[in-house]
């Protein structure tokens, strides 16, 4: 099979066309309720969100701007794509980059994610009839000339051990990093606020942990966060996280603030669990550069309304960054020696 070349950008795209349509959202709610029946975590809302964010990803002139190469020049291999089921859809960039690029995909089957990404891939078959076969999503990974893996569990070692020949992009569990000078506005707030509470914190794009300076005032920040909880202050499954956590510490004895739906605990190792948001206190923002720096591997990116790192962006900007396909374009090249 040769790769599509270009020809592949126009099914993605009308794919975006669909998923803006109003019509279109109304057809997709039951396997959206479907969905969220089979993980709770995936709310309609959530699934709504994810699949609009897609929809923005699937311009025409983005993604010629990006995917303007034939991609010609090498025979088809296989990508495996490894999902964390975090959140709706997960496995859509990058395959949407495999793709693109020339590959093949297949993807393995994650127990919490398994209802809108094969139907994503069958309304791809229905526009271009070409596409079948290139994106498949199976039960065990088979053999790859190349995997991407999610990670989800801390099992990072354990992964390099099974894919010792088989090139690999190992993602390990993230989350993004925000760093506050006490200068931020309400709306600023509001905006950073989106970014902790959007898929309650799970995903790897969530703001987990903040920067503060000594004697910050945390009021402003924890009413932004219960402003922007409404839409999760009735899940029970995230409520039954939240109570634990606050039974933890009470019975150590440990200080939190309560945000409502979120704690804030002071801490500056480990990512934090569901429920839990980290702060730490700083003197020096030169310091906080370096701390960032070393800690980067574990940090998706950094938001701020200062220039922090590089790749840093505004508050509130996480889920619109397009990190995910630069590193998975990137790593693909690679591969094909481009």
């Amino acid at each position: 099979m040769l790769p599509l070349k270009n020809d592949t950008i126009y099914p993605f795209a009308n794919l975006g066309f669909q998923l803006k349509a109003d019509d279109s959202f109304q057809s997709k709610e039951p396997l959206i309720q479907r969905q969220y029946l089979q993980n709770p975590w995936f709310t309609p809302e959530f699934c709504s969100m994810s699949l609009m964010s897609i929809a923005e990803i699937l311009d025409i002139d983005y993604l010629k701007n990006r995917f303007n190469s034939t991609f010609d020049r090498f025979p088809v291999r296989t990508v495996g794509l490894v999902p964390d089921g975090r959140t709706p859809l997960s496995a859509f960039a990058d395959m949407l980059c495999a793709v693109l690029m020339g590959f093949d995909c297949v993807i393995k089957q994650h127990p919490d994610d398994s209802v809108l990404l094969p139907m994503m891939i069958q309304e791809l078959e229905t526009l271009e009839p070409l596409l079948r076969g290139r994106m498949r999503v199976v039960e065990k990974l088979p053999h790859c000339d190349a995997v991407i893996v999610n990670e989800m569990e801390g099992n990072t070692a354990v992964w390099e051990r099974y894919l010792p020949d088989t090139p690999h992009l190992i993602r390990p569990r993230q989350g993004s990093v925000a760093v506050l000078t006490g200068e931020e506005s309400e709306d600023d707030l509001l905006q950073l606020s989106k970014d902790m509470v959007r898929f309650f914190g799970r995903a790897r794009q969530s703001v987990r942990t903040i920067y503060v300076p000594d004697g910050y005032d945390f009021v402003p920040l924890l009413q932004a966060i219960q402003k922007q909880s409404v839409s999760i202050q009735q899940h029970h499954q995230f409520l039954n996280h939240l109570e634990y956590q606050k039974s933890i510490r009470l019975m150590s004895q440990k200080y939190y603030m309560d945000a409502g739906t979120f704690l804030l605990v002071e801490q500056t190792q480990e990512i934090p669990p569901v429920g839990v948001i980290h702060y730490v206190f700083y003197s020096d923002m030169e310091e906080v550069k370096k701390q960032l720096e070393h800690s980067f591997l574990d940090i998706y990116l950094v938001e701020s309304k200062k220039d922090i790192t590089k790749d840093g962006v505004e508050l509130g900007a996480a889920f619109q960054s397009a990190g995910y396909l630069d590193e998975t374009c990137t790593f693909l090249k690679n591969l094909a020696g481009l």
